[in-house]
């Protein structure tokens, strides 16, 4: 029988706090982060733009990190298909 799907979800969080953000999620709730550099085209200001792999039931958790870390940041969190690395399901060998 195959083993049943975890919900994941794929944050991405756009905050002129990136730092402060990514440290807390991966002490908090144990998750990694990838910052990649962004702009806000309206603003013209730095953003970092982080990405984070999250379950279900951590969604919560990481808007409330974000919340109380930049109030202003700007949080989308997606459906992820399939999420395969560490705290996930592990990668495949080829058949």
């Amino acid at each position: 029988m195959p083993e049943p799907r975890r919900q994941e979800r794929l944050a991405t969080i756009i905050t002129a706090h990136g730092l402060e953000v990514a440290t807390r999620l991966l002490k908090e709730i144990g998750r990694g982060v990838t910052a990649l550099e962004g702009t806000g085209m309206y603003t013209g200001e730095a953003r970092d733009v982080l990405l984070c792999a999250v379950t279900g039931v951590q969604v919560s958790c990481l808007e409330e990190i974000v919340r109380q870390a930049d109030p202003e940041a700007f949080v989308i969190v997606s459906p992820a298909e399939e999420v395969r690395g560490r705290g996930f399901r592990p990668f495949e060998p080829p058949s």
